[in-house]
């Protein structure tokens, strides 16, 4: 499970983060300036020692036995400002005076607008002061125009910064925890507990507690959002008591729905059963007709009779039909010949009424193959696209016209492929083709066609 930090641990880390940060920044730079000003003020004391050096050198009298008196007199200004080290030399090098170790010119040069030459060795930015400065400074004398040379130790700047250290230290650190105690109360005040308490609202409105809401009171962006919350959570609230009215709504229209779509079901298949039952019964009254007026063929009664038992007999195949819907049973193919059947069809057909006036034409090709299909239900095919052509006429003047043609239509179809295991990747391959022969059979009528609504209901 991976870890994550919540907003109070982040908030407290940022705030820690941040303070130790800027504290630490101003702490180094607070001891950076006093250190510079420190060794400025070592600068300007040794300007005052060069002034002074200067100044005793220009008073002395000069003796004729002993010109370095005035060299001298420098020399004793310098040991009481506690320079030990020094040298006096002229403009060619010579060196005219000398105590102690003679420092050397060395480190980093200081920028300084005098005359005075300032190096300082050791030290930097994390370093400290330094070890020592080391001066080079041109001093006047009634000897001629020299130049003093001597070092001043920085090491009572390195013991001062020490104890300003320790001092920065304990403020630091003294001014870091009350910031983050401060820091902590007041976010966690302000922003943690309002977001906690907007939380473990949207928690319970979410497990279904729809009248809840958020108890903010602080006045900033989180008391808004706990505002904006509230509203949204009123208006939530409102929509799903709203969906819920309407749910029930709908399953009241639905059940009301269902039982007009079952009386319409019913009524359809009524009018389903009327339809079909009324063709053949057609039929039949129409043979009845003829056998009413007597035929003076007894072959010619004997055909009426037969196709009169024929009638019968679909009518009591089409009430076994609609008596299947509920238990559909399925019936073994057989070899048709189209042909016949058509002209069975049209046969039985045009004894009934609503073919009167009707010229029917058949254009069948000879030699049919045979198909494979139910002869009974092919025959109920056709005689409903008679019957549905014969009442496309209804109130239209003219030649009235049903052509039915058959033939065979030869067709590109594609070939199988062999199975393949489900996981296997597709192959994007031509498809392959055969020639195939189709028998076809075509109703065209001059009637006034089928209405878009009406095409709508056809499947």
């Amino acid at each position: 499970m991976k870890y994550t930090l919540g907003i109070r641990s982040q908030l407290i880390a940022g705030i820690v983060l941040t303070t130790l940060a800027g504290i630490g920044l101003i702490g180094i730079l607070s001891i950076k300036i006093v250190e510079n000003s420190a060794i400025y003020w070592k600068v300007s004391e040794a300007e005052g020692i060069v002034k002074f050096a200067s100044l005793a050198s220009r008073m002395a009298t000069v003796p004729l036995n002993d010109p370095a008196i005035p060299l001298k007199s420098a020399g004793t200004v310098l040991k009481g400002y506690g320079v030990a080290d020094f040298r006096i030399t002229d403009s060619s090098g010579k060196v005219l005076y000398r105590e102690g170790a003679a420092p050397a010119s060395i480190g980093d040069r200081l920028p300084y607008s005098g005359e005075i030459i300032i190096r300082k060795t050791g030290g930097g930015f994390l370093k400290g002061p330094g070890e020592a400065l080391h001066i080079t400074a041109p001093l006047n004398s009634p000897a001629g125009r020299a130049t003093l040379e001597f070092s001043l130790s920085l090491g009572g700047i390195k013991e001062d910064m020490a104890g300003i250290k320790k001092f920065l230290l304990l403020y630091a650190a003294f001014d870091s925890v009350i910031i983050i105690v401060f820091g902590v109360f007041f976010l966690s005040r302000s922003i943690v507990s309002p977001i906690s308490k907007l939380t473990e609202a949207a928690m319970r409105i979410s497990g279904g507690d729809l009248s809840e809401r958020a108890e903010v009171s602080v006045d900033n962006e989180i008391g808004s959002l706990a505002s904006s919350f509230n509203i949204m959570a009123d208006r939530l609230e409102d929509e799903i008591k709203s969906l819920e009215r309407v749910n029930k709504e709908l399953v009241t229209a639905q059940e009301d729905l269902l039982r007009s779509s079952t009386l319409a079901v019913v009524g359809r298949l009524a009018a389903g059963i009327a339809h079909e039952i009324g063709n053949p019964l057609g039929a039949v009254r129409g043979y009845l007709d003829i056998l009413s007026k007597g035929l003076p063929e007894k072959e010619e009664e004997k055909d009426i009779i037969e196709r009169t038992i024929k009638e019968v007999s679909r009518i009591d195949f089409i009430v076994r039909e609609f008596l299947e819907v509920s238990r559909p049973s399925r019936r073994s193919l057989e070899p048709v010949e189209v042909n016949r059947l058509i002209e069975e069809t049209v046969s039985a057909i045009a004894v009934h009424k609503d073919l009167n006036g009707i010229e029917l034409r058949q254009g069948l090709q000879e030699a049919l193959p045979f198909v494979m299909i139910d002869e009974r239900k092919l025959r109920q095919v056709f005689t409903n696209l008679l019957l549905n052509a014969a009442h496309s006429f209804e109130g239209k003047q003219g030649h009235k016209l049903i052509a039915i043609e058959s033939g065979v239509l030869k067709k590109q179809t594609e070939r199988p492929r062999p199975s393949r295991r489900r996981n296997d990747t597709p192959l994007s391959l031509p498809p392959e083709l055969d020639e195939r022969e189709f028998v076809f059979i075509r109703f065209t009528d001059t009637g006034s066609g089928i209405s878009r609504e009406g095409a709508e209901k056809i499947f």
